[in-house]
């Protein structure tokens, strides 16, 4: 959702104060009863920082069109110029017609043009074709859904993430509101893990487990976050998304292998 450049300063405000609360919040709790209440206030920084990131973008891509714009404007200021400078040297150049001499021989006598009777309205009206129906677009059905979402879902299993990934992509476009959005975005996720991107497949589980956190791809996003931590190299990250899992979804399928890799991991 973009907001007006006037409200960006209140809205940044307004998330700042909410770090602030939070972390005040988790600093005077006891941490063995509220374990979860860090992972809340770092998903709620990190999502901070990506908004003010998306700011910065915005605005250099407004910037970036500006001066497009005053390029263009420029550019199409010079072909006017061009063009009129083509036109007066051209009529500067055209010969003056020569008057119309006027005959002293009186004008024949000519036949007035005949009246053409137009067709009557009941004649017209029946000659005239019928407009075409316009049938309205037919709502997809739930098989169809089903089978868009099968279909990008067959490709990340099938070993082929680029084309897995760009037909659930699709699947969010069309039906964001859909029951499978969670796994689609979920499985998106996985493609990047596939490819070994860790930084886009971190980014999309934690989109997961932020829009959906009731959902069971929830836990199983947090379980792909914390391995995709590991494979970079960050054993710190590694483990606090373990014991997030087993906070906050101490009886998902993802617990036993949490609380396993847990203790690999020496957490």
């Amino acid at each position: 959702m973009r907001y007006p450049l006037a409200a960006r300063p209140v809205l940044l405000g307004l998330c700042a104060l909410a770090v602030t609360l939070l972390a005040g919040c988790a600093a005077k709790s006891d941490p063995a009863a509220d374990g979860s209440a860090e992972w809340r206030l770092r998903s709620l920084e990190e999502s901070f920082l990506q908004f003010q990131e998306a700011e910065r973008s915005q605005e250099d891509r407004l910037k970036n069109l500006e001066a497009r714009l005053e390029e263009r404007l420029k550019r199409l200021e010079t072909e006017l110029e061009e063009v009129k400078a083509q036109q007066t040297a051209t009529a500067g150049l055209a010969p003056a017609e020569p008057p119309l001499a006027r005959s002293s021989e009186p004008r024949p006598w000519t036949q007035p043009p005949t009246t053409v009777q137009a067709p009557s309205a009941s004649k017209s009206a029946k000659s005239a074709p019928a407009p075409a129906k316009i049938v309205p677009a037919r709502a997809p059905s739930a098989k169809e859904i089903e089978a868009a979402y099968e279909r990008g879902l067959k490709l990340v299993l099938a070993d082929k993430p680029g084309p897995g990934r760009d037909a659930l992509k699709e699947f969010l476009a069309r039906y964001p509101d859909n029951s499978l959005a969670p796994n689609a975005l979920y499985w998106i996720g996985e493609t990047w893990y596939a490819q070994k991107d860790y930084t886009q497949a971190i980014l999309t589980f934690k989109d997961v487990t932020q829009k959906y956190p009731r959902h069971p791809k929830a836990s199983a996003a947090l379980y792909k976050s914390a391995l995709s931590y590991e494979a970079t190299g960050d054993k710190t990250n590694a483990v606090f998304y373990l014991k997030a899992l087993l906070d906050e979804y101490p009886r998902s399928e993802e617990a036993a292998p949490a609380r396993a890799r847990l203790k690999a991991l020496g957490g």
